[in-house]
């Protein structure tokens, strides 16, 4: 049975180890062994279960290891998963029990270590790239393309055609309407329809979204 470590014991950490925890394969097909975090007090006065064990900076994996970045921010989410990746581990995709493989439509392509949360809908043709984040109550469109390390908060629209640039975050409530591209590392406010390309490194808020940094 593989050991899965959560890298990142913050709040978005322990988001995860709850839906972790009621994934059909824990404690069938792997078991949670710890958190992985470069703050050792992190968890300092907070019972979750479950301690921090080591830094996912030193970490050494082995073959029963694999794991799971729980890390919000795109490009910090990155620097921690990487000096695992390059050691060789293993990280796995974790959905919550109402994301079964019937609620994904054909042809959806998953990149290494996806994350998303219950009652996201993916419509046929999407790709999702390594390392993206998708929260609860999502729907994605036909052909959508979601870049790494992107994040999509809660209860927001992708429309069909739609494109995700690496390293975007698009914040809850959003509507980004089909054929529009968001670019790398732009950021979407909450509750933004976005109805044109947003360019990459910017940051749109409102209804139609403008950029506003």
């Amino acid at each position: 049975m593989k050991q899965v470590y959560i890298i990142g014991a913050g709040g978005w950490g322990r988001e995860v180890l709850v839906q972790m925890r009621d994934a059909p394969a824990c404690d069938q097909d792997w078991c949670i062994a710890g958190f992985l975090d470069t703050r050792a007090s992190m968890l300092d006065g907070i019972d979750c279960g479950l301690p921090i064990v080591g830094d996912p900076l030193t970490h050494e994996p082995q073959p029963d290891h694999a794991f799971v970045c729980a890390v919000g921010l795109p490009k910090a989410r990155e620097q921690y998963a990487r000096p695992i990746l390059e050691k060789g581990g293993e990280f796995i995709h974790i959905r919550t029990p109402y994301n079964t493989e019937g609620y994904l439509s054909a042809r959806v392509h998953l990149g290494t270590g996806c994350f998303w949360a219950a009652r996201v809908q993916f419509s046929p043709d999407v790709h999702v790239g390594d390392f993206a984040n998708i929260h609860s109550g999502t729907i994605i469109g036909h052909d959508v393309r979601i870049g790494r390390y992107a994040q999509i908060g809660a209860m927001t629209f992708v429309g069909g055609g739609a494109q995700i640039g690496d390293y975007a975050i698009v914040y809850p409530h959003a509507t980004i309407v089909p054929n529009v591209r968001i670019g790398e590392g732009a950021t979407v406010g909450a509750g933004a329809v976005v109805i044109k390309d947003v360019p990459p490194g910017k940051t749109v808020f409102g209804n139609p979204a403008k950029v506003i940094f």
